[in-house]
């Protein structure tokens, strides 16, 4: 008949949809995807979800990992300005962080953003044929088969968009070993980005206690100056969240484990200066609460 058909709708409200409209459905996507962030808090990160401003990811030494928005899409080899932002400011450039290796972000790649805004654009376009004959048919004059593909259409384009954005969210970006922001490709498979990006070499990531032979002068780390003989156990415990050439340590806390453990087993000796000057001691035993 004369009523144009479902897919020549569906092409026009593609066409008029505004961008603004397609981007601000595809955030709300990105938070419904859990896999893009699962496992990230049980392991003891903190986890950011579309952080606005590099502020918004705390630079305390603790370990953070943030899925960054659409404007920080990057390339491998080519972390974007906005994502590069998130590992060397905080409040502005004036501001440098300093706990630039404690953190992760996760961005979508370019091409992957393009398609999944095209699926979100999809999506869209058959929710508004959908209103539109509803509209049409308020005389009563109801299709049914016409009713039913729309619904079937409007079902498959909904559900190809997590997928979607799942692919998209492949670009990882992180300090290196020699202080440079890096952007590198992971394959994002049915294991949850976390565990991916945790696994591969490339993000330096160590979820296994350190040794306490490791923290001490002659250890591997080169924590200590020459002729050093003590060092603030903050300083020590901090180091592995700001020091690039160190790997990155999920909790920060497993360092101060591990110098506990040292010192009860003689490897350490720990010292804490009270208000009057005087000190305590511990060794071959375990610091207290009161430490």
């Amino acid at each position: 008949g004369n009523r144009p058909n479902l897919t020549q709708m569906h092409a026009v409200a593609a066409r008029n949809t505004p961008e603004d409209v397609v981007r601000a459905r595809l955030l709300d996507e990105i938070t419904k995807v859990k896999g893009l962030t699962a496992n990230a808090s049980a392991a003891g990160v903190r986890v950011h979800t579309l952080p606005s401003r590099p502020k918004d990811v705390e630079d305390d030494g603790a370990f953070h990992y943030a899925v960054l928005g659409p404007n920080a899409a990057s390339e491998s080899g080519k972390p974007s300005p906005e994502a590069a932002r998130f590992l060397t400011e905080t409040t502005g450039p004036d501001r440098p962080r300093v706990y630039r290796n404690s953190i992760l972000l996760l961005a979508p790649s370019k091409d992957g953003l393009e398609l999944a805004l095209a699926r979100v654009r999809d999506y869209l376009a058959w929710e508004i044929v959908r209103d539109d004959i509803k509209k049409q048919q308020k005389d009563g004059n109801v299709d049914l088969a016409r009713a039913q593909t729309l619904q079937i259409n409007i079902d498959k384009a909904k559900g190809r968009i997590p997928e979607a954005v799942k692919q998209a969210y492949s670009i990882v970006v992180t300090v290196s070993e020699k202080d440079e922001v890096q952007a590198f490709k992971i394959t994002v498979s049915e294991e949850p980005h976390f565990n991916i990006i945790k696994a591969d070499k490339r993000s330096r990531v160590q979820d296994t206690p350190i040794t306490a032979e490791a923290l001490l002068p002659e250890g591997p780390y080169n924590l200590w100056r020459s002729g050093e003989k003590a060092r603030r156990v903050k300083d020590l415990a901090g180091a592995f969240a700001q020091l690039p050439h160190l790997p990155k340590m999920l909790k920060a806390s497993a360092i101060l484990d591990t110098l506990a453990d040292g010192c009860e087993r003689g490897t350490f000796v720990l010292k804490l200066t009270r208000p009057d000057a005087t000190t305590r001691t511990w060794w071959m035993s375990r610091p207290d609460e009161a430490a």
